[in-house]
Formats: C-alpha cells, sequence, structure tokens
C-alpha cells in the first residue's frame, strides 16, 4: 500500500517524537476551510493514514516534534531533507523534471533521492537521513537551502524549505487538480548522513577540522566556520539574543520596536519559511511588547522579509556552490540584511552590562573581556591554579616534608635547589 510504504520509508522504531498529519476540507461549514489535525507517535501512525486513504487535501510533516505542537523550536527529530517542485509552474511534465533532477544528481549537483512522489500539480522530493535532534537545525537547513537553490529552475518552493513544512500524503487526493498522490520511487537501501553530505555538497572541510577552522586573509570559497557560529547559526543565535534583550528590559522597547521586530522577523525568516507561520511568530513577539507597534507597521516589516531571505540564499549557497566569490570588505555589501554588532548596539541602545548576557551582539570590550577570560582559564590546571601557584604549591609541600624529617632551613634549601632566603620565606607560610 502506498501510505505504508512512505511511512515506511521515513519512520522506523528509532523515530522519536511527535508526527503531525494536517486534513483540510473546504467544504464543510459553509464554505470555509477546516483543518483537522492529528499528532501521533510511530506506533499510531500507520492506523491513522489508513483512515485518510482516498481521503481530499491530507499532508503530513517528514520531522517529528517533540511536543504536539509544529514549529521549527519544537523538533524533535530530522527524518529527512524535501523539496516540493511545482514543475507545472515552469511548463514541465512530471516525467520530464524527475529525469532533469536524474541528471543533476548524475552531475554530482545533488544528491540522490530516496524517495520521489507525485504531489498532484508536481512532485516531491525526499533524501532520507539518520535522524539527527533540533541542534543539527543550521546544518539542516544549509543543506535544504542548497538543494532548493539547485533545483529552483525546475519551479522549487522556498516556502516548502522550512523543517516544520507538511507536504501532501501519498494515497490521498489533491482535490485542486482531482489528482492522486503516489509515490513514483523508493529506495529502503539509501539513508545519508547530514555531515557527509555537507563536506560533499557545501563545500566543507571535514568534521574531524572543524574545531580547527579559522578565518584567515585569504579567502576562498571553502565554507567559513570559525570556533562558534557560520552564518546560518549566527542568525539563530542573534534571534535568541534579541529574546535575551526583551527579557532583560520586560519587553520594553520604547525606542527601538521597529529596529528589533525588523530584525527578529529576518533572523528568524531564515528558518521559517512558511508566510503564515512567520507571521504568528512575529506578532507573538510584537504583542510582549509593552507597547506593540501597529498592525500595519508589523505587515510593512513582513513584506520586507521573503525577498531578503531570497538574497541570503542566493548569496550563501553560491559560495557553497562555488559559483560566487565571498564579499571580504565588511557585511555591506553581502545580500541580505547584515548589521554590523556596533550598528545593532547602537540601534538598539545595547549596555555593556546587557551584552554580558549576550553571545553574538557583543561590542569590541566585551570581546576582548572574554577573551581575556578565556586566556586566564587556560593558565589554570583542573584545582584553577595558575602554573606559578602549583610549582608554589609543590614547593610548600615539599618543604613541609624535609621539615618533618628534621632538615634545617639550609639544608632544605641545598636539596631543593633554592636560597635559604626562599626557604625562610615560604615557611612562614605554612
Amino acid at each position: 500500500m502506498q501510505m505504508t510504504k512512505f511511512c515506511d520509508h521515513l519512520y522506523d522504531e528509532s523515530t522519536d517524537g511527535y508526527i503531525q498529519i494536517l486534513k483540510i476540507d473546504d467544504k464543510e461549514n459553509n464554505g470555509e476551510k477546516t483543518i483537522k489535525i492529528y499528532n501521533t507517535k510511530n506506533d499510531g501512525l500507520r492506523e491513522i493514514v489508513e483512515e485518510l486513504h482516498k481521503k481530499d487535501d491530507v499532508f503530513l510533516a517528514p520531522n517529528t516534534m517533540y511536543l504536539p505542537k509544529r514549529r521549527v523550536e519544537n523538533i524533535r527529530q530530522f527524518r529527512a531533507l524535501f523539496q516540493d517542485i511545482d514543475c507545472e509552474s515552469m511548463s514541465l511534465e512530471k516525467a520530464e523534471t524527475v529525469y532533469m533532477i536524474w541528471l543533476l544528481h548524475y552531475e554530482g549537483k545533488i544528491p540522490k533521492p530516496t524517495m520521489v512522489t507525485d504531489s498532484g500539480r508536481g512532485v516531491h522530493l525526499y533524501f532520507r537521513i539518520q535522524n539527527a535532534p533540533y541542534g543539527a537545525l543550521n546544518t539542516w537547513q544549509e543543506l535544504q537551502d542548497y538543494i532548493y537553490y539547485n533545483l529552483k529552475h525546475l519551479g522549487a518552493d522556498r516556502r516548502a524549505t522550512d523543517g516544520a513544512r507538511v507536504l501532501r500524503l501519498p494515497g490521498t487526493i489533491n482535490s485542486r487538480c482531482d489528482t492522486n498522490c503516489k509515490v513514483l520511487y523508493i529506495d529502503n537501501d539509501i539513508e545519508y548522513s547530514m555531515y557527509e553530505l555537507r563536506e560533499e555538497y557545501l563545500n566543507y572541510k571535514p568534521k574531524t577540522h572543524q574545531l580547527q577552522m579559522q578565518q584567515v586573509k585569504k579567502i576562498d570559497n571553502k565554507v567559513i566556520c570559525n570556533r562558534f557560529f557560520n552564518s546560518y547559526s549566527l542568525h539563530m543565535e542573534r534571534a535568541n539574543d534579541l529574546e535575551t534583550l526583551c527579557r532583560l528590559r520586560k519587553y520594553d522597547m520604547t525606542g527601538c520596536r521597529n529596529m528589533a521586530l525588523h530584525c527578529y522577523a529576518y533572523w528568524k525568516g531564515i528558518y521559517i519559511r512558511d508566510a503564515y507561520d512567520l507571521e504568528n511568530v512575529v506578532i507573538e513577539f510584537n504583542n510582549a511588547f509593552t507597547e506593540p507597534l501597529k498592525e500595519t507597521e508589523v505587515q510593512a516589516i513582513l513584506r520586507c522579509i521573503p525577498k531578503a531571505i531570497e538574497k541570503f540564499i542566493a548569496y550563501e549557497q553560491g559560495i557553497r556552490s562555488g559559483e560566487r566569490k565571498r564579499v571580504t570588505k565588511g557585511m555591506r555589501d553581502k545580500e541580505g540584511y547584515w548589521y554590523k554588532n556596533e550598528t545593532l548596539i547602537d540601534r538598539l541602545g545595547i549596555t555593556s552590562k546587557e551584552q554580558k548576557h549576550m553571545k553574538t551582539i557583543i561590542g569590541i570590550d566585551e570581546k576582548y573581556d572574554r577573551n581575556n577570560e578565556r586566556r586566564r582559564a587556560k593558565r589554570r590546571n583542573e584545582d584553577g591554579l595558575t602554573k606559578r601557584q602549583q610549582d608554589k604549591l609543590e614547593r610548600l609541600n615539599s618543604i613541609k616534608v624535609l621539615k618533618e624529617k628534621g632538615l634545617n632551613q639550609s639544608d632544605i634549601a641545598k636539596e631543593l635547589g633554592i636560597s635559604r632566603q626562599a626557604v625562610s620565606k615560604l615557611i612562614k607560610e605554612l
């Protein structure tokens, strides 16, 4: 059965978390759209999908959630990379599209899909991966954007590139074109590792060398990944920093609300690609302010985000695919919205005290303080002592042992190879 094959390909005994299924009906409630939501674990999934066999407009989330609420921040396991291709919008036949996808694979541009389904108006591609937790979000998103970037000319949908996306379930009907959704191809012998895909397709150095990668003056098209962040993870942490700032101020952001909401919408938009979901997240954030922005102001901010995200993907994936060179003279020439820390600190009025709670939005003084703190920590052993303090402690212990043996200060000095005055001074500390 189509639905069972589909479920068995994505979910097995290693599956953890909730799998969400949506059933959309436009005919009930006097023509108003209704959505029935199912949240199930793997052991109850197949029973539900069998009930929905040959029903209209059923969607399923390939990745699982740790809460029965489908949001990117609730992801429990990444089970697959995927892409929704609306080939009809590009005047392409499905068979022609699938053929061109296979050509891209044989040319080394994309991995081989592990499953292809007919969505009614196009095709869905799946790339089954070894399940990974939410902490792998930035790696998953980079790979997802890479696949989208290389399939964009075939009708790939950018809105279907976030981790909480739902796609049509095979064995059901697409009511928009009255077409059966079905599995066209499946290979259960392939399961990818995201880190291996990253090395092969994103021009990363091997995982074992990631911690040694440093930014150097000679810039090539290798992805720059310093000890802390790359472009994707930086945006995620900056959104977290902004949330921290709001909590510190008890959401009194008067004077910088527009800038705060603009940055938040963009940084969150790197991972939340569905316009409706992003709008809800941004409105929720705005409503938490002591004085929220007007709805018209929020909508004005949101209208700018999709185009900026498209530019971000084009810039980042252009580098990863080797099609373009990295901009090296500051952030102002990068595509998308890139703000230097100095700009963010100024526009948001972030104090030095507030910076101590941040991970990425910090000034030069705070950066130096953290570097000095790291250096001091490195100089200390597991007991918290510097080399000089440890040597002194060992010398004191040696003097104590020799003194207990009945040696005088001159003999102790001779035994330890130091002056008698030094021994006398140390004995006073015993």
